[in-house]
């Protein structure tokens, strides 16, 4: 069955931690915990490393890494930290494995396609700057890489994009907590999607904060390694509100400790978890219009370009797909000059 990887909101002394070691559970920490924020001039929070120092409460504890890809996009529009400073957090503890970087596809965060795809594309460029800052620091063994998307045919787009991952012990799929179980664009769906495409391949695949119902339904999914949550904070803010006392950590404390019990029973039910049968993935239509079919190849021929890191995020975009389509039908100033 997979394993659940209770997630917990911070690191500070008391109940919380407290509770977590007597459940001998593995935990999932985001980078965002550790975040160190303060007020410039003018008042406004600015983003100035990460706190080491609460790295050493992890004795003791199974604890692995997340990138915070979510909270970056939701909050501050792009992650505050650099890869550089991610690495460096990685590299100082002992994570059982840590997620690379990654752009979340949320309908909340990309509008269309088009946006998905560019999101895609930095993806596979921050999974390769992890990459081999983690070879710098001889921690690759344990980078866990993500594959982003929303549709399946997404996902396939990016697992062929990222290099090796088929060989990596753990493979995240993102994009995955909101959304439903059953359907073309549910969980379901999207894990066996993967699983068909890496056939053979070792990797094993950990979800993003999936429901409840999907844990269940997945329990006996050989493919799934493992899964996370952290769901009981806001069951636990509704019951402090409706009691009227504040959400202390000795509150949160107790339903964290019933949610943890509650999802273990779950995932180790007996029987056949649902399956979804799988559909061969019908990939997107290309343009019928020249110009738009330009246009998308431009698009396309960005992305590959921004992966490499030959061009930045701010070069992606609906209006310079565009530009760089028509780019050679443009005058040439030198020449013009050359014949004047």
């Amino acid at each position: 069955m997979p394993e659940f990887l209770l997630g917990l909101p911070h690191l500070a002394d008391g109940p919380l931690l407290a509770a977590a070691r007597r459940l001998r559970t593995p935990v999932l920490l985001s980078a965002n915990a550790f975040s160190i924020w303060r007020p410039d001039r003018i008042g406004v929070r600015d983003w100035v490393g990460f706190d080491h120092r609460s790295l050493r409460r992890l004795a003791g504890l199974d604890a692995t890494l997340d990138s915070a890809g979510f909270v970056a996009m939701a909050r501050y529009g792009f992650y505050p930290w650099t890869v550089t400073a991610y690495m460096d957090l990685a590299a100082a503890a002992p994570w059982r494995w840590f997620s690379a970087m990654d752009l979340c596809v949320e309908p909340e965060i990309a509008r269309d396609d088009a946006e998905i795809l560019d999101r895609i594309a930095c993806t596979v460029r921050l999974y390769i700057r992890c990459l081999r800052e983690a070879e710098e620091r001889g921690i690759a063994d344990r980078l866990a890489p993500v594959v982003q998307g929303w549709h399946p045919d997404h996902y396939l787009h990016c697992l062929d994009r990222l290099p090796g991952v088929e060989h990596a012990p753990v493979l995240g799929v993102g994009s995955v907590c909101r959304r439903q179980v059953g359907g073309t664009d549910g969980v379901l769906r999207v894990v066996e999607t993967l699983d068909r495409a890496l056939g053979d391949a070792p990797a094993r695949l950990h979800l993003y904060g999936v429901k409840s119902e999907a844990m269940h339904a997945l329990r006996d999914h050989p493919r799934v390694a493992s899964v996370d949550s952290q769901a009981y904070g806001q069951t636990a803010r509704r019951a402090a509100f409706a009691a009227g006392q504040s959400k202390t950590d000795a509150f949160l404390a107790r339903h964290m400790v019933a949610f943890q019990r509650r999802q273990v029973a779950l995932l180790a039910e007996p029987g056949q978890g649902a399956r979804s049968p799988f559909f061969p993935v019908a990939l997107p239509e290309s343009p019928v219009d020249p110009i738009e079919a330009r246009v998308a190849a431009a698009a396309d021929e960005l992305r590959a370009l921004h992966e490499t890191g030959e061009v930045e995020w701010g070069d992606l975009g609906p209006l310079s797909a565009y530009h760089w389509a028509f780019l050679d039908d443009l005058p040439d100033p030198e020449a013009a000059a050359e014949a004047a």
